[in-house]
């Protein structure tokens, strides 16, 4: 009986002991899963931060443009759709002139109440033409004007719209393929607008904006209101020159131009054309003569 206690004694003894270091690795073991978890929590953000590349760290300049939008938020957006169009870092200095929330309309001529017009071509076309010719008359005689270009013509015939951008003109949106847009789904006037911008940004390295012309000048409100809403305004003409129809002389082109000049006038002709290169000189100067200014867009249309 004595013998049989001293081993319950030790057999006692041994389970305790048993006991107390399975407690201390349990311990442990909670100790070094609760280390791991706050390493991963509080460990792990300084270990990112310290990898970042110092140009993020960099103040931005937050001025606000006349839209309402600050630089940087407009750095961005252009910073993203450049990384997504090949990279191109697209100026939008023209846009910065004009308010584009004043636009609820499409314009077909600026204010009365200024003796300004302007003078504003198409290009619609890849053939070069005369457009050398048109690019000299314009800067000769130092007046502004403003082209629209053809999504898919910027493609087919970069070099072209950026010889109109390297002289100096602005160069608006035209669409991409030139459709009705009263015939167009909403997303079908989205992408049209966006791949032309694409298409002519790449070659300028500026934006089409502010300034949409409607293909055929064909926008309804519901057109109108979508434009508006891309950030576009829709600009279309008082006076066609028809310098691009057979049935017109150069005399004839030019006569029709001047015979509806007026305060707030949008000349429209064609960029590569031989009739244009041969009317523009004579326009220019007969509004000049007349005290009329030419001006771009950007001016005439300033609200």
């Amino acid at each position: 009986m004595q013998g049989y206690q001293k081993y319950r004694k030790y057999r006692d003894s041994t389970e305790n002991k048993g006991q107390k270091f399975t407690k201390i690795i349990l311990i442990v073991a909670i100790c070094f899963v609760v280390f791991l978890i706050g390493k991963s929590l509080f460990g792990g953000n300084a270990e990112v931060q310290s990898t970042l590349p110092e140009s993020n760290t960099n103040t931005t300049d937050t001025t606000e443009d006349v839209n309402g939008t600050t630089s940087a938020e407009v750095a961005d957006s252009e910073n993203t759709n450049s990384n997504m169009n090949a990279n191109v870092n697209v100026d939008t200095s023209s846009a910065d002139s004009f308010d584009i929330d004043a636009c609820t309309k499409v314009f077909s001529r600026g204010p009365s109440t200024e003796k300004r017009v302007s003078l504003t071509f198409n290009v619609g076309t890849t053939k070069q033409g005369d457009i050398d010719k048109v690019l000299s008359a314009l800067t000769n005689a130092g007046v502004k004007a403003d082209f629209f270009a053809r999504g898919d013509v910027a493609e087919e015939a970069p070099d072209l719209i950026k010889k109109i951008s390297n002289a100096g003109f602005s160069v608006y949106n035209l669409s991409y393929s030139h459709p009705y847009f009263s015939d167009l789904p909403e997303s079908g006037i989205v992408e049209q607008l966006a791949n032309a911008e694409t298409a002519i940004s790449q070659t300028t390295g500026k934006t089409t904006k502010p300034f949409f012309r409607p293909p055929y000048g064909d926008a309804d409100d519901d057109v109108t209101s979508v434009v508006i809403s891309e950030g576009y305004c829709p600009v279309s003409w008082t006076v066609d020159a028809l310098d691009w129809s057979t049935e017109y002389t150069s005399a004839q082109s030019k006569e029709r131009v001047m015979s509806n000049i007026a305060n707030g006038v949008i000349v429209l002709m064609q960029a590569a054309n031989a009739t244009t290169a041969e009317i523009v000189p004579g326009i220019i100067t007969d509004l000049q003569s007349q005290g009329y200014e030419v001006v771009d867009l950007n001016t005439l249309l300033a609200l």
